[in-house]
């Protein structure tokens, strides 16, 4: 199970939610969405992708399920029936902090998406204390990353310096936003660039949630 949670809102957890998904599903595994969020940016995604469905049923399904955070507990008992459950939450989710907490124990890694300014540190290094002191396996991971602005550096070092962070930044990418008002995600277009992004955040996922790759090699 993975948890994608930030209290800062606006840094993508949605899309990087759609996209693990997608690519999860292409890589062979059984996998549904919950959607924690009061805006269901998630299941309206999902809603999207089922008109596209009944144009093109090759479009892999991707079932979403829209819930409140309230109702974590059964989230819980319906992540064993898939090979991969991921969490949308909603921001602030430290205002329900026991709940968020809970939630986020029980998850096999949380992805803890940020921006690279000041305020993005400002929000998600105390969310990251949190999580490490109640014993919670989680990393940053940055959005709409750009290496070419002076407070790149700075804001990843504070980021380092704070807990783990995923070795897969994703840029600011044309090819989210037009996918996501599809009913798609990036790896349902055939943009070489940005598949290899995605392609390679899903290898860290499924490694950090000890999901066995569908292209590894048995071991002789």
């Amino acid at each position: 199970m993975l948890l994608v949670a930030s209290p800062k809102g606006g840094v993508g957890k949605s899309s990087l939610c759609r996209n693990i998904l997608v690519a999860a599903v292409m890589a062979g595994a059984r996998v549904q969405g919950v959607d924690l969020d009061a805006q269901q940016t998630l299941v309206k995604w999902h809603q999207r992708r089922e008109l596209v469905r009944k144009t093109y049923p090759e479009t892999p399904e991707v079932p979403v399920l829209g819930m409140a955070l309230a109702d974590w507990r059964a989230v819980l008992r319906e992540a064993p029936r898939f090979d991969l459950t991921v969490i949308d939450t909603p921001p602030s989710i430290e205002v329900q902090y026991g709940a968020a907490v809970a939630l986020c124990q029980a998850a096999h890694h949380v992805l803890v998406p940020t921006g690279a300014t000041q305020d993005d540190v400002d929000s998600v290094t105390p969310w990251m204390r949190t999580l490490t002191e109640a014993g919670v396996p989680a990393s940053f991971v940055l959005n709409k990353a750009n290496r070419r602005v002076k407070s790149y550096e700075a804001v990843r070092t504070k980021l380092l310096k704070a807990g783990l962070l995923c070795p897969v930044e994703i840029p600011m990418l044309e090819d989210i936003h037009v996918s996501a008002g599809k009913g798609l995600a990036v790896l349902d277009l055939s943009n070489r660039k940005t598949n290899e992004t995605f392609d390679s955040l899903w290898a860290y996922v499924a490694r950090v949630v000890g999901m066995k790759m569908a292209t590894e090699a048995p071991v002789a």
